[in-house]
């Protein structure tokens, strides 16, 4: 027997055993059901492919936020002059304000020559390598080609331009920077060792290396992205955090993790002008925090008199001002996921600590559906809960999105009962905790 029929035979037996499996483990696909064993098989595979590619697919996009391709694009749609006078977009881009092509007045684009000057891609063979990436990514709707290898901007590259005010490219941009991208490759030796993926890429932990000075673009970035992703995930929805808690009692809101104070400049704006507020982070956070910009912006009049900033760390008793005033609405959104079981239930003690008798615990989480939940596993945005989660195990030390039950188990052991929950924003849960009586 030659080589080559020795692997016929062996394909045959593959695919003999694959069926074999599909029929045995895949349910509902038994004689009668109109599926064959044949037709699960290709389902099957055709999921496979899909994990597969969508590493790839990710690595273009990251082509094209690194080339900053959509800051061109959209810029170059906006300088058009058959539209100098249409509304402007996000980011200030005029005429993109829905992100169509044709909305921005630009029919012809840009070409793929004109692009790649734009971006430094000089070499001779740098255009060529650039439109096969960007054709893919027009292929997935993040960019739209046309006849001649020219492209315009659509909704989705307008959402990936990167600039002053926080945006979605940012947010990409920081999820699949190459620091990151580093801490994917060395993710199954993680998983073997129990350890963080971005420890073992890098030496240090993922807040350490944003703290560093030689890595502050990576610290800003950041912060930019976490600030989107609380906007973003509070839009939309059949219900808005402003509607789905009685803001109006809260007088005193202690915001833990509170970043730029997106949360909680929202927050005070909605319990009125008797309402004050704290907000604890790290002090590189606090420093960079625009009173004025984020408070009075949003309606929070003299701010600057109501709010007070403080910096520490949460694994330790929260500082005197905190302890002293008297909180009765704690916040927490997508911070708790960053720490580890023991870390929690540490914070969740200090929590207690500032909390007034009959006092609220708001935490904000996307929720990761329970073992076996197949309906849940994307949200109305395309924020994958369980994908996150390993986003999360992959950078933080010790970092979880967890389930609802999880969640409930670790306040249950803190004393604390749930005494709500409800869907808010387009992928997220308001889960409101009191002391246990």
């Amino acid at each position: 027997m030659d080589v080559h029929t020795s692997q016929i035979m062996k394909s045959k037996d593959l695919g003999k055993a694959v069926k074999a499996a599909v029929a045995h483990v895949v349910p509902g696909h038994a004689p009668g059901t109109g599926v064959t064993t044949e037709d699960a098989a290709v389902q099957a595979t055709a999921k496979v492919f899909g994990a597969i590619q969508g590493h790839w697919l990710s690595a273009c996009l990251g082509v094209m936020l690194q080339l900053r391709i959509a800051d061109i694009l959209v810029d170059h749609a906006g300088s058009s002059s058959s539209h100098a006078n249409a509304p402007a977009g996000p980011n200030g881009a005029a005429g993109a304000a829905d992100g169509n092509a044709s909305a921005a007045g630009d029919s012809t684009g840009m070409s793929i020559n004109q692009l790649a000057a734009a971006c430094g891609a000089t070499s001779p063979t740098a255009s060529s390598h650039l439109y096969k990436v960007l054709r893919v990514l027009a292929q997935h709707e993040m960019l739209d080609e046309h006849p001649g290898k020219k492209f315009t901007p659509n909704a989705a590259t307008v959402q990936l331009v990167q600039g002053e005010d926080p945006s979605l490219g940012h947010m990409a941009s920081h999820l699949i920077n190459p620091p990151k991208w580093d801490a994917w490759k060395v993710l199954p030796q993680a998983v073997q060792q129990g350890k963080t993926a971005f420890v073992l890429a890098h030496g240090m932990d993922v807040y350490e290396y944003g703290e560093a000075a030689e890595h502050a673009g990576y610290g800003e970035e950041f912060m930019k992205a976490m600030s989107y992703f609380t906007r973003h995930s509070l839009a939309g929805g059949a219900t808005s955090l402003k509607d789905a808690y009685d803001w109006a009692g809260a007088r005193v809101v202690l915001d833990v993790g509170g970043g730029r104070g997106e949360l909680l400049s929202s927050a005070m704006s909605w319990a009125g002008p008797q309402c004050r507020g704290l907000l604890l982070d790290r002090q590189m956070v606090i420093d960079s925090i625009d009173i004025a910009g984020m408070f009075e912006a949003k309606g929070v009049t003299g701010a600057a008199q109501r709010l007070t900033l403080m910096s520490g760390d949460v694994r330790q008793p929260f500082p005197q001002q905190a302890q002293q005033a008297q909180v009765d609405t704690l916040l927490m959104k997508h911070f708790l996921s960053a720490f580890s079981d023991e870390d929690c239930a540490l914070i969740l003690k200090h929590c207690r600590e500032v909390l007034a008798p009959g006092g609220s615990i708001l935490l904000l989480q996307t929720l990761v559906p329970e073992a076996g939940d197949r309906q849940h596993n994307v949200c109305e945005d395309g924020v994958a809960p369980g994908l996150f989660a390993i986003e999360i195990l992959a950078q933080c030390p010790g970092g979880a999105w967890r389930t609802l039950s999880e969640w409930q188990e670790l306040f249950s052991a803190a004393g604390l009962r749930l005494a709500g929950n409800t869907s808010v924003g387009c992928n997220m849960n308001l889960m409101v905790w009191k002391v246990q009586s």
